[in-house]
């Protein structure tokens, strides 16, 4: 199971099933809008709302209780063809590297796709031309961005540097970069085995529940948020892509177990202000810090194991091994959502060569609120996210909304942001995104078990109602026809103006920062 730790203040802060019905009339107040919207200010300017990064970091006081919704096979994962596992140009990191490597080779875009260096690139563009012109568009973009993104420094000063000091924190600079978590160096069998004195014995556990328990509790001692565990699911590992060796085919390293998958939240207020002002940096820095810590603890009781963590270190894709962990379901946008942190949740996972006990995938119904709320793509700047009532592709046999990385990976070159990278406006205005206040206690514990579906529809009813969302090409900078929007404004700690000498030209446009 999720590691949930029970402590003498749970009930209060947490409630289970039982005390929960102690507060059942309270959905009423769900329904009372006004009250909610006044009371929702006040405590989502209470630091002990930020989940994942208040008092209790581990998260022992927000824990969802998932045992209830246990099922064998997570809802969002429907199989409507052969199933395929994921290709090297698939990720999106190994598209955006090979292109600047044809850039720098000479290769331009008027010489067409059918020219370009890498076949792996002219196959999977080859059906979807238009992509292939996103994301051309994407590096056309970035030159704006950089040709008019120094006049707004005045503006976003704060926000620039609190992003540039996470990712040098977690990468370093170019003269000194920062590896950590180690590298593979060589094959699985090799690499994995890095931080196991082969002249120690290895200890062994008294069963996987005792093992699954230790990892869990370790994660959580190290930083993580959530912790889930799920086994080895070929169709999420990457073919022909093997960090440490030259070249890989469709081979699974037999010592492979089990996946200990992790989830670590951004920091709220700048998430909430996206774009200017957010990064994923700050998350990305805790998750490879998690990951590397618990790699090198299992390395030294003798046990094997590998890294996955952000940005651009894996060999599968994280976020469906994160539902298969039962940490949440697949959303609209194509990201994990859990009842804890909704959308705001950066992942990372270690693969080991333990025989874990594995944690069951849950349906709490997330998938009839995203059917029926479709805030992210209303309000997604680039369009990239389906607004179908329905799933309406099939991505490598599964059913699923259709989700534009190239069009997204464009809005992330053309924001205004230190370095081009990054959008997350579908992230904060998604209503399951929300601190931890009794308000979002209510609704996350309600909503699973409403099966009438009259919460999901007061909530949306409030959320789209009574709620402002900027318009989506608001977000974008002034230089594309926007005005630097957010759904939230930036926080006080994050003007400008309230510290330095700068002449203010600029109006904000979103929420209050408590809303």
């Amino acid at each position: 199971m999720t590691h949930e730790k029970h402590t003498a203040t749970q009930d209060v802060t947490n409630p289970s099933r039982r005390n929960f019905l102690k507060i059942g009339g309270a959905t009423a107040v769900a329904a009372s809008v006004a009250g909610a919207i006044g009371a929702g200010f006040q405590l989502g300017r209470d630091p002990d709302s930020y989940v994942g990064w208040g008092r209790t970091e581990e998260g022992k006081d927000m824990f969802f209780e998932r045992d209830s919704f246990r099922v064998d096979y997570p809802p969002t994962f429907r199989k409507v063809a052969q199933i395929e596992r994921p290709e090297w140009a698939s990720h999106l990191f190994n598209r955006t590297g090979s292109f600047r490597n044809a850039f720098n080779e000479g290769w331009t875009p008027d010489m067409g796709l059918d020219t370009f260096p890498d076949e792996r690139i002219r196959i999977y563009y080859r059906d979807i031309p238009d992509r292939f012109e996103e994301m051309l568009r994407a590096f056309r973009e970035n030159e704006s961005r950089k040709a008019n993104i120094e006049r707004l420094r005045d503006q976003f000063a704060i926000g620039w540097a609190y992003d540039c000091a996470h990712e040098k924190a977690a990468y370093g600079t170019h003269d000194h970069p920062i590896k950590f978590p180690k590298p593979p160096e060589g094959p699985p069998e090799v690499a994995d085995y890095y931080f196991v004195d082969p002249s120690r014995k290895k200890l062994d556990f008294k069963s996987p529940q005792h093992a699954s328990e230790l990892v869990k509790t370790m994660a959580h001692q190290f930083g993580a948020s959530l912790v889930g565990i799920t086994g080895i699911h070929k169709e999420f590992i990457f073919k022909n892509m093997m960090r440490g060796v030259d070249s890989w085919g469709e081979d699974v390293p037999a010592h492979w177990k089990s996946i200990v998958v992790i989830g670590i939240p951004m920091n709220w207020d700048p998430m909430y202000s996206a774009i200017g002002y957010s990064t994923s940096y700050d998350a990305y820095h805790k998750c490879r810090l998690a990951i590397g810590k618990l790699q090198i603890f299992l390395g030294e009781l003798g046990y094997g194991s590998r890294c996955q963590v952000p940005g651009n270190d894996y060999e599968m894709t994280i976020p469906p091994l994160g539902v298969l962990a039962g940490l949440g379901e697949a959303s609209r946008n194509g990201t994990l959502m859990t009842p804890e942190l909704g959308t705001n949740v950066r992942l990372a996972a270690l693969i080991t060569d333990i025989e874990l006990e594995h944690d069951k995938p849950v349906d709490l119904g997330m998938q009839h609120f995203c059917q029926d709320c479709k805030i992210c793509a209303t309000s997604c700047p680039s369009g990239s996210i389906s607004l179908s009532d329905k799933p309406d592709t099939v991505i490598r046999g599964f059913k699923r909304y259709d989700f534009n990385q190239d069009s997204c990976y464009r809005m992330w070159q053309s924001g205004p942001t230190a370095m081009g990278m990054g959008c997350r406006a579908c992230i904060s205005v998604c209503p399951y995104t929300r601190k931890n206040n009794w308000i979002h206690t209510i609704v996350r514990e309600a909503d699973p078990r409403d099966k009438t579906g009259l919460t999901r529809t007061a909530l949306l009813a409030m959320q789209h109602n009574m709620f402002y969302y900027p318009e989506a090409e608001a977000y974008h900078g002034d230089w594309n026809g926007g005005h630097m929007a957010g759904y939230h404004q930036p926080p006080e700690w994050m003007r400008t103006e309230n510290f330095f000498n700068v002449d203010k030209t600029w109006q904000y446009d979103g929420n209050w920062e408590g809303i």
